[in-house]
């Protein structure tokens, strides 16, 4: 299972994020159809640890700890807007990590206030998992979560 990989990631370390920013978890309910928002406050990171290895992970802002550290490798995970949660008028900004080698998927909610950025987050998260460059550069949006605070 991916989730005992973050034994040994440990959040990467302590690396600069590569990209941040403010994203609650979702779990799937017993039917497997339907996911529902974890109300916790969260933010998702993309790094790169001291490896070389690509870590994605989950952390709870409250208490600042690590929940979830996928290793993922280029080409074996997307993550990308799901088009079911466009009429959610509850939550219409779910995303979903999908790792292609096991059909593995962990649905996420955007927090950030400014939905302006949703599709450019998307974007950067998934150049930097497939180990590129996001198309439009690194510089404005691998923003700390305290520099967004400030928009």
């Amino acid at each position: 299972k991916m989730q005992a990989l973050a034994a040994f990631g440990g959040g990467g370390g302590g690396q600069r994020n590569m990209v941040e920013f403010r994203c609650g978890k979702m779990k799937m309910d017993g039917n497997g159809t339907t996911v529902r928002p974890d109300p916790r406050k969260g933010k998702l990171a993309v790094n790169k640890s001291e490896d070389g290895l690509m870590h994605l992970t989950w952390t709870d802002r409250a208490g600042g700890v690590v929940e979830d550290d996928f290793i993922i490798f280029p080409g074996d995970a997307t993550f990308s807007y799901v088009e079911k949660a466009r009429s959610n008028a509850k939550n219409n900004r779910v995303y979903v990590l999908k790792f292609t080698s096991t059909n593995k998927l962990h649905f996420f909610w955007l927090q950030e206030p400014n939905q302006d950025n949703d599709a450019d987050l998307t974007s950067k998260v998934n150049a930097f998992i497939n180990g590129e460059e996001p198309a439009n550069g690194t510089g404005r949006g691998a923003a700390s979560v305290g520099q967004m605070d400030q928009a």
